[in-house]
């Protein structure tokens, strides 16, 4: 009986430790459409269940680089489908970069994802007359602006707003509303 104990114990750990393999885990929380480098994971042994379809450590060096397509929870293990690259470019979209001074975009961080309203602003007149002109889009990357407090939000809209949208932010008078944040 002791024999046959042995033997299951020994084959449950023999198994557990094949199955057993280094992962990338989140160093802190990954939001979608982040550039990955290096730093931002730490390795794991584990005995990981294959569904989960983790990301090996030896697939670090093809991610540096490339912009996550999900967001990853400090601690977490990636998994193939939110190391699948991110696409800021879709077919009839394009990509369009508003620069937003101080007090024109929520104050609450816009991420990846976000859907949004660009609306048109009366500029130093102040006045506004009839409903202003206003373009949805998807935040597609945010960096930081030229100006104090401004940010670069890239946005992308359908290709046939593109252009109105583009000349519009060139003036400087758009403002960004959140209308969605699908998190």
């Amino acid at each position: 009986m002791a024999v046959a104990v042995g033997g299951v114990v020994g084959a449950a750990t023999w198994s557990s430790m094949s199955t057993s393999m280094s992962v990338l885990v989140a160093r802190d929380t990954l939001h979608r459409g982040e550039v990955l480098s290096a730093d931002d994971f730490t390795v794991a042994k584990l005995s990981v269940d294959a569904a989960l379809d983790p990301v090996p450590v030896d697939d670090l060096r093809g991610l540096v680089g490339q912009r996550i397509s999900l967001d990853v929870a400090k601690g977490a293990i990636l998994t193939r489908e939110a190391a699948t690259p991110f696409a800021t470019t879709r077919e009839g979209m394009t990509l369009v970069g508003v620069e937003l001074a101080s007090g024109k975009a929520p104050g609450t961080p816009l991420l990846v994802g976000d859907r949004v309203r660009v609306v048109v602003t009366p500029g130093t007149s102040g006045q506004v007359e009839g409903v202003p002109d206003t373009t949805l889009a998807e935040v597609a990357g945010v960096s930081i602006g030229s100006q104090p407090g401004s940010v670069v939000v890239d946005l992308l809209v359908p290709s046939a707003d593109a252009p109105l949208l583009a000349a519009q932010a060139a003036t400087g008078n758009v403002a960004a509303v959140l209308e969605d944040r699908d998190r």
